[in-house]
């Protein structure tokens, strides 16, 4: 089994990685991932540690990075990636995670004001940097039962919805303009093919209401190399429409848990929300390319 698709403390997971490591171990995953975002500096830290006491399987150095595509904010996933040089590289094209924060804390603000929502007055001078705008806001949103009419209910329960169902949607009056936080999908993509890797696209169905708009547009306008047909939330039909769209156009597969720790405390790694089991062979043919370019063993 496999899990292309893990988060550490290099970015917005809570877990060092010698930690992710051991739980990997746990799950007897024969490859792994961890593609922190817009950074690889836990492959750094690998290099000064002795790996095999903690995990025995194989690490394809990954990452994923914040983009855009048609005004609405995405992710994608780079496998095989040159970490030092593309460590190098995000350093010049994204913005610390702390100055995007406090931008986009600002903006949501005004954004919340303007749409009538209920706040502590000065609120956001409570607000720490390291924390993303959606879990801090959506904390001070649901504190008032006044907001509960203004959001749907699922945004309500989650701000991981409220972030995909409203902060990142163009349509929405609390929609935060990005053009000038995160690079566009060519930028981003290019960043990847630089450091020698691989380009896939993750959770697409996690963009709910845009998931097929943002689809078809890179399957028509972009080169990619690859999708990611399992996922933590995936119906067995939404992986199936993914791994059949894979067949046709020729594209690599990929599949992971997207683990975040106690941030996110029902999805684990390899097994997700308890029954995500990703075959290794859906891999292997695309790993051997890999493999005459780094060696992915630490």
């Amino acid at each position: 089994m496999i899990d292309l698709h893990m988060h550490t403390t290099y970015s917005d997971g809570t877990e060092n990685c010698t930690t992710v490591l051991k739980k990997c171990q746990e799950k007897n995953l024969d490859y792994i991932s961890i593609t922190d975002h817009n950074t690889a500096l836990v492959y750094e830290e690998l290099e000064k540690i002795n790996v095999k006491e903690y995990y025995s399987g194989e690490i394809i150095p990954g990452i994923e990075l914040n983009t855009k595509i048609l005004n609405i904010p995405i992710e994608i996933l780079g496998y095989g990636i040159d970490y030092k040089k593309m460590n190098q590289l995000v350093k010049k094209t994204y913005m610390s995670a702390e100055e995007r924060n406090l931008i986009e804390i600002k903006r949501l603000y005004e954004k919340c004001l303007k749409y009538g929502i209920l706040l502590d007055e000065n609120c956001i001078n409570n607000y720490n940097s390291n924390s993303f705008a959606s879990v801090f806001f959506h904390k001070e949103i649901t504190k008032h039962l006044e907001n509960k009419s203004l959001i749907s209910n699922e945004a309500w329960d989650s701000s991981k919805v409220f972030y995909r169902q409203y902060m990142s949607d163009p349509k929405t009056p609390l929609y935060v303009e990005m053009d000038d936080l995160v690079p566009d999908f060519s930028t981003a993509s290019d960043l990847i093919r630089e450091s020698g890797g691989l380009v896939f696209i993750p959770h697409i169905f996690e963009y709910r209401d845009n998931a097929e708009i943002i689809l078809e547009n890179i399957l028509t306008n972009y080169k990619i190399d690859g999708i990611e047909c399992y996922y933590t939330t995936f119906s067995e039909e939404q992986s199936n429409r993914l791994l059949e769209i894979c067949k046709n156009k020729n594209l690599y597969i990929s599949g992971g848990s997207d683990f975040h720790g106690s941030s996110k405390p029902d999805v684990d790694i390899g097994t997700g929300f308890g029954n995500l089991q990703i075959p290794t062979e859906i891999i292997l043919h695309w790993i051997k390319k890999l493999n005459n370019k780094f060696d992915i063993n630490f």
